[in-house]
C-alpha cells in the first residue's frame, strides 16, 4: 500500500495533530510493527529509538511490517540510538518492556517536553502509575493483544489475531494515530476503561511465565492438560483479586473471562475442539519471557504474575500460584535450569 497524506484521513481527527513527529521509544518488535504502520502517512515523521544493530539491519534491509488485511513497508526509517532527539517529537509511543522503565525514565524526563502525551504498551500492570508518578507529561496506556514476530531481516509479523486497543481521549494527536491504524487495516478498538482492557490483557499475560517454565512452543504447552490446570488456577487467582478490586476485565477471547478456567480444564480433546481459535498460533512461537530466559535477561514477571501476588495481599487474596511461579521464574533468571515435565510443574505449582 503506498504512503497517503494525511489530508485523506484528516477529516477523522483535527487538523492540528497532522505534521507531527511522533518517537517510538524502544524499537523491539511492536514498536518496529506500529511505527511501520505510522510511517505510511506522509504528514508523520517517525522516528525510532533502540539499539545500534537494530538501526544497521533497518538501514541496511528498510522496514516492513505484515498483518492481517496487507504489508507495509519503510525505506530508510529514522533511526537513533542516542535520546537526544526525543526533543523533537511530538507524541511518544513507549515500547520497551516495563522491566526498563526505571532506567529509562530519567533520560524520559531530560529530553521530552513536559505536554508532549505518552503511550505506554507495556504489559503488566502499574506501568501507568510508575510513569505518572515521574513524569509531568500527559500519560495513556494502549494494549497490543497480539503477537508480533521478527521473521526476517527487518520484517516483523502480526501472527495471532486481535486489534489494537486505543485509548479514548481529548487528545487529538492520539484520534490521528488512531485514524491512521484504522486506515491503513491492522484494525483499532477506542476504549474508554483502559483500567479493565489492562486488567484483562494480564489474564491471558499470566501465561507467559508457565510458558518459560514449560520450555514448549506455546501450542504444544497449552495442549497440555497439566499444564492449562496451572493457568487455570493462575486466572482464577486473578479473577479473584480483581472482583475484591471491584474491576471488571475486559474479555480479550470470544469467552466471557470466568469461562477462560473452565475451558483450559476440559480434557485435551475437547480442549482442542472449543479452542481452535486460541491454537490458531504459529507452531514455533513462544512467550518473549522465554526469549528473555535463553538471552540471559531479567524478565517482566514482577508486572505480571508477580503484580497478581502484590495486589493480592492488599485485598487479602491468597495467590500461592501465581507466587510459586514467580519464584520458579527468578530461579531461571539465575541461571539455573529447571528441567520439569509437565507433571511436576503441575505437583510442584499446584501441590498435587
Amino acid at each position: 500500500m503506498a504512503p497517503t497524506s494525511g489530508l485523506d484521513i484528516q477529516s477523522q481527527t483535527h487538523s492540528a495533530a497532522i505534521h507531527s513527529t511522533v518517537g517510538i521509544v524502544g524499537a523491539g518488535s511492536i514498536g518496529c510493527f506500529l511505527g511501520a504502520i505510522l510511517a505510511q502517512d506522509k504528514s508523520l515523521a517517525v522516528q525510532f529509538f533502540g539499539r545500534e544493530a537494530l538501526g544497521l539491519e533497518l538501514a541496511a534491509y528498510g522496514l516492513s511490517a505484515g498483518f492481517p488485511g496487507g504489508n507495509v513497508s519503510a525505506i530508510a526509517p529514522a533511526f537513533y540510538t542516542s535520546m537526544v532527539s526525543l526533543i523533537e517529537c511530538d507524541v511518544i509511543l513507549l515500547t520497551v518492556k516495563a522491566i526498563s522503565l526505571p532506567h529509562l525514565i530519567p533520560q524520559l524526563k531530560k529530553f521530552i517536553r513536559p505536554d508532549v502525551p505518552v503511550i505506554a504498551l507495556q504489559n503488566g500492570i502499574g506501568v501507568d502509575t510508575m510513569l505518572s508518578a515521574s513524569l509531568s507529561n500527559p500519560v495513556y496506556r494502549a494494549v497490543v493483544p497480539f503477537n508480533v514476530v521478527k521473521t526476517g531481516p527487518g520484517h516483523f509479523q502480526q501472527t495471532s489475531s486481535g486489534q489494537l486497543l486505543w485509548p479514548q481521549s481529548n487528545q487529538h494527536k492520539l484520534d490521528y494515530l488512531a485514524a491512521i491504524f484504522r486506515h491503513y487495516g491492522s484494525g483499532v478498538q477506542l476504549c474508554a476503561d483502559m483500567r479493565a482492557v489492562e486488567y484483562g490483557k494480564l489474564l491471558l499475560n499470566l501465561n507467559n511465565a508457565l510458558n518459560a517454565l514449560s520450555g514448549l512452543p506455546l501450542k504444544q504447552q497449552l495442549l497440555q492438560h497439566d499444564l492449562r490446570l496451572v493457568l487455570a488456577a493462575a486466572m482464577q487467582e486473578w479473577l479473584q483479586v480483581a472482583k475484591a478490586l471491584q474491576v471488571k476485565p475486559q474479555a480479550m477471547t470470544l469467552l466471557p473471562n470466568d469461562w477462560l478456567p473452565w475451558l483450559l480444564r476440559l480434557p485435551t480433546r475437547l480442549f482442542r475442539l472449543l479452542a481452535r481459535q486460541m491454537l490458531k498460533i504459529d507452531d514455533a512461537a513462544r512467550s518473549s519471557m522465554w526469549d528473555d530466559i535463553q538471552a540471559g535477561r531479567r524478565t517482566e514477571v514482577m508486572y505480571l504474575n508477580g503484580a497478581v501476588v502484590r495486589l493480592g495481599i492488599d485485598t487479602g487474596i491468597a495467590t500461592p500460584v501465581n507466587a510459586a511461579i514467580v519464584e520458579l521464574v527468578k530461579h531461571l533468571e539465575q541461571g539455573e535450569s529447571l528441567k520439569l515435565s509437565p507433571a511436576q510443574l503441575r505437583q510442584q505449582l499446584l501441590q498435587r
